[in-house]
């Protein structure tokens, strides 16, 4: 009898008598390219052999002598598998359930950004009513002259010089702004 069919015949007949670590030297390579074989992620595939020798461990002493012992390992390993891309989904499912967070934040940029906000509503309410549109329209919503002059009815020159008293303002408001902070 050669040392391999030797060894066949000793996992067939006493599985009970293979220690845990002969078992996991002898067959680790096997279960690794099972699970690799079996859909097993790469990142995931230690932490898979890892939970299919778990499972040896605890179930050895139960193991019938039917069978190899690799088909007993591929078994689990199958079953363990299985068990991780279920364990995956669920996961998943909850993640795209689950509520973005939103960020905190930082409370000296949000005082910062109220502040800011409450300048320009200030300034806002000193324009005249034609000036603020136009102010608005262009240097806030981002719209073009003849796009303000159409929406307003105003011809397209008027709009330019409304626009340019209005930037005028705000650069001298922005000045005084900037003079007093310092």
């Amino acid at each position: 009898m050669s040392a391999s069919t030797s060894q066949r015949h000793l996992q067939v007949v006493a599985p009970h008598e293979e220690s845990f670590a002969s078992v996991y030297r002898a067959h680790v390579d096997f279960v690794r390219r099972s699970v690799r074989h079996l859909g097993a992620q790469t990142s995931a595939i230690d932490d898979v052999v890892h939970d299919v020798f778990l499972v040896v461990h605890r179930r050895q002493r139960d193991r019938s002598g039917k069978g190899s012992m690799k088909s007993w390992l591929f078994g689990i390993a199958r079953r363990v598998v299985l068990h991780h891309h279920r364990r995956g989904a669920r996961r998943k499912r909850r993640e795209a359930a689950a509520p973005v967070p939103t960020p905190v934040p930082d409370p000296e940029r949000a005082v910062a950004t109220l502040e800011a906000a409450t300048w320009i509503d200030h300034f806002l309410s000193r324009l005249d009513d034609a000036q603020r549109v136009v102010f608005v329209l262009a240097d806030i919503e981002g719209m073009t002259a003849p796009e303000i002059a159409a929406a307003t009815g105003a011809p397209t020159n008027t709009v330019y010089s409304r626009l340019r008293l209005a930037r005028a303002k705000f650069e001298r408001a922005l000045q005084a702004r900037e003079g007093a902070v310092k």
